[in-house]
């Protein structure tokens, strides 16, 4: 019987030992598949060099701003309600370098809103914090992006930040009803130098 007993001992050994061995061979194909934190981790954007302030004389040259701005443009697609009545595009001291940011202004409905494009996405300090604060309220999608939105006394400003770039839309509060409708025909866009 003793025989017995140490043959049953060492099979119930043997897949003990024999699961540890799978379990072990598992834990290291995982850690050898994952990749590592620095081959995860992107690239900083790379600042700009100054160049000239470009101002928006028609509409016609929006366009030419967006094919040159290093990331996609925040700006209104197509045939929408807002018209676009003025527009900017400049450089502005950032780190050890430069960021660009593009200013367009719209009107909808007799109301003026303002939409900025920033590059690159880290400069988050060139859009202000200001008198802001964050608001509870519900914000819409801005460019199908879950949005910030934050108030002053005069100003709602809703802002998303993405992997290439910063974007906001500044809307007077009197307009807090057609939020949505204005926001809509938002899209990130770009065009090509071709």
């Amino acid at each position: 019987m003793p025989a017995k007993r140490k043959f049953h001992f060492l099979r119930r050994m043997s897949r003990w030992l024999l699961l540890l061995f799978c379990v072990l061979v598992v834990y290291i194909v995982v850690i050898m598949l994952t990749p590592e934190a620095e081959e995860n981790a992107q690239e900083p954007q790379a600042l700009l060099t100054a160049s000239p302030s470009v101002v928006l004389d028609s509409e016609d040259q929006l366009a030419g701003m967006i094919a040159d701005f290093p990331v996609p443009v925040l700006a209104s697609g197509g045939i929408t309600t807002l018209k676009l009545i003025a527009g900017t595009s400049y450089d502005t001291a950032f780190e050890e370098g430069f960021a660009r940011v593009l200013a367009l202004r719209y009107v909808y409905q007799d109301t003026q809103i303002d939409v900025y494009s920033i590059y690159p996405a880290r400069a988050l300090s060139v859009l202000g914090r200001g008198d802001y604060h964050l608001s509870a309220a519900p914000s819409p999608l801005l460019a199908g992006w879950n949005s910030v939105r934050m108030e002053n006394e005069t100003t709602i400003r809703l802002h998303i930040q993405t992997s290439y770039g910063i974007y906001a839309v500044l809307v007077p509060h009197e307009a807090v009803g057609l939020l949505s409708e204005i926001v809509r025909p938002l899209q990130l866009m770009t065009v090509s130098q071709d």
